[in-house]
């Protein structure tokens, strides 16, 4: 028996970084990419892999805030708790700590930029990806949001992208959903 989980394709509209990445990651040479993000949701559970908190697990209305889903795809998979367990293993455990010169009112924002270097999100592969041809998509210790949903897929059993050396949207759509 499969399992079933959803990939949420989402975007920002007035995001001027989600624009730069469906620049950066266009579905043909004249067309921007439908999305800037993709969303791993199993039930009420959402993974991605964020700019600013790196890979995080959460409920999908917080998830979703102030994302616009173009595509839902419905996916099955034949080992769930093998791709929970990846998933789970990925997930940024760095707590940031603001200096103790950093003023008290600014601690917050210093915290935010730290978590932000310090996260295990792939900016290489987000926004250089044309840039950086012998990127390793597959990398454990960084993760793109693309890049996380196939190694999860790839987690569940289903080694669909080892040919590839880079994953964007047009990959993971390429997917059958009923499969």
């Amino acid at each position: 028996m499969q399992d079933q989980v959803t990939l949420l394709f989402t975007r920002r509209r007035r995001n001027p970084v989600s624009w730069l990445i469906r620049w950066m990651k266009p579905r043909s040479r004249i067309a921007l990419a439908l999305s800037s993000h993709v969303i791993i949701a199993i039930g009420d559970t959402c993974y991605e892999a964020n700019m600013l908190t790196g890979v995080r697990k959460g409920k999908r209305a917080d998830i979703l805030k102030g994302q616009t889903i173009v595509r839902e795809r419905v996916h099955y998979v034949p080992d769930l708790a093998a791709g929970v367990a990846f998933l789970e293993s990925q997930l940024c455990t760095y707590v940031p700590t603001a200096p103790r010169w950093v003023p008290a009112p600014l601690r917050p924002l210093a915290c935010a930029v730290l978590l932000m270097i310090h996260n295990n999100y792939d900016f290489g592969g987000a926004l250089g990806l044309g840039l950086a041809p012998d990127e390793n998509w597959a990398d454990p210790s960084k993760w793109f949001c693309y890049e996380l949903a196939a190694a999860f897929f790839k987690a569940c059993g289903r080694d669909l992208f080892d040919e590839l050396d880079r994953i964007c949207e047009t990959a993971l759509l390429a997917i059958s959903p009923g499969y």
